[in-house]
């Protein structure tokens, strides 16, 4: 074999070990979800959240590109269109804390809903190229959103006894009245600590809870006290 056939020989031989050592590379770093395709001419984006498993819709169609994560943005990013979730596709490791963290990747501001047409839904997707774990952020909050709420659930659990006491006819009216209005106070106490709250993007529910409902309006202990009240 001459000289010119022998380098040609070891350059086929080297071409399919490289190719042979990059696919395995792919198979075992693709622990957490499938490695796709990405495609070309998309915009780079950096965001800050926190991931967590996708949840399929109720009654969503099938389909077999559903991801395994979503990412929850900590704030609004005009590229996403204000979506609530981003679906993260090649995401090949994750952080032990997945409550702050940074996402770097690939996004196609044109086809936003790039795996889901089908579905009709405008969920975002980001072709993911690093995952950042961050430092904890210090939302200043005194309380946590499910400690305002269980106090919340503790006051009218309160409001519901004496109202039983009072309809029972053991306690009379005015014990009634003051106690209602000890509640009420106590109701303002914890209306205050709420304004203060900063709640997070994906604890939207809660936030129309207390700033669309409950103190938007005049509170059921607030209507009994003016019933009571003579």
């Amino acid at each position: 074999m001459d000289t010119k056939n022998k380098v040609i020989l070891i350059s086929i031989s080297a071409a399919i070990i490289a190719a042979t050592v990059s696919v395995y590379i792919v198979q075992t770093q693709s622990t957490d979800t499938e490695i796709v395709a990405v495609p070309v001419d998309l915009l780079h984006v950096i965001i800050d959240g926190k991931i967590k498993p996708y949840e399929i819709p109720l009654n969503a169609p099938y389909s077999e590109n559903e991801p395994t994560f979503v990412l929850v943005p900590n704030k609004s990013y005009p590229e996403l269109y204000g979506a609530i979730q981003v679906a993260l596709y090649n995401v090949e490791h994750l952080p032990n804390n997945l409550e702050n963290v940074q996402v770097s990747g690939y996004f196609d501001p044109e086809s936003p809903d790039w795996y889901y047409p089908e579905q009709g839904r405008t969920k975002q997707v980001i072709f993911v190229e690093d995952v950042m774990q961050l430092e904890p952020v210090d939302l200043g909050n005194k309380y946590t959103t499910q400690q305002l709420r269980d106090r919340y659930d503790q006051i009218h659990k309160e409001f519901e006894d004496i109202k039983e006491e009072f309809v029972s006819g053991n306690i009379s009216q005015e014990q009634y009245v003051s106690t209602l209005e000890s509640l009420a106070g106590h109701e303002l106490e914890l209306f205050q600590d709420v304004k203060e709250h900063t709640f997070e993007r994906d604890e939207m529910t809660q936030y129309n809870f207390w700033h669309r409902g409950v103190m938007k309006f005049p509170t059921t202990i607030e209507q009994e006290i003016s019933k009571n009240n003579f």
